[in-house]
């Protein structure tokens, strides 16, 4: 007596095949956009690898600079604020128009 299987049967195995080859491509392609360069053709040509020496007129350049100390940079970097604008910004202020804001949120009417 032959056993047969039944149509289900062979339904599931295309399907369960279907879904594992999907699977592969998805997961390749996971794969592919983690491991691929976020740079351009344009971007790769233009990064120089570092070869790690530095030119001595660099390093002289360097030691040549001003030094400055912290209580220095504290003094030359303070602003002193002032309590009040200036008299050009009053004069800025006074002469411009005074131009009403009109919209569908606002309480003033446009004059036709």
């Amino acid at each position: 007596m032959k056993v047969t299987r039944t149509l289900s049967s062979y339904v599931l195995l295309v399907g369960v095949m279907g879904l594992s080859i999907v699977g592969g491509i998805v997961a390749y392609q996971l794969y592919s956009a983690a491991v691929k360069s976020q740079a351009t053709k344009a971007q790769v040509e233009a990064i120089k690898p570092l070869d790690g020496v530095i030119n001595q007129t660099t390093i002289d350049n360097l030691n040549k600079r001003t030094k400055y100390s912290d209580s220095e940079m504290g003094v030359i970097l303070s602003a002193e604020p002032t309590p009040m604008a200036s008299e050009a910004a009053t004069v800025l202020i006074e002469t411009e128009p005074e131009v009403p804001v009109t919209g569908p949120g606002n309480n003033i009417q446009e004059t036709p």
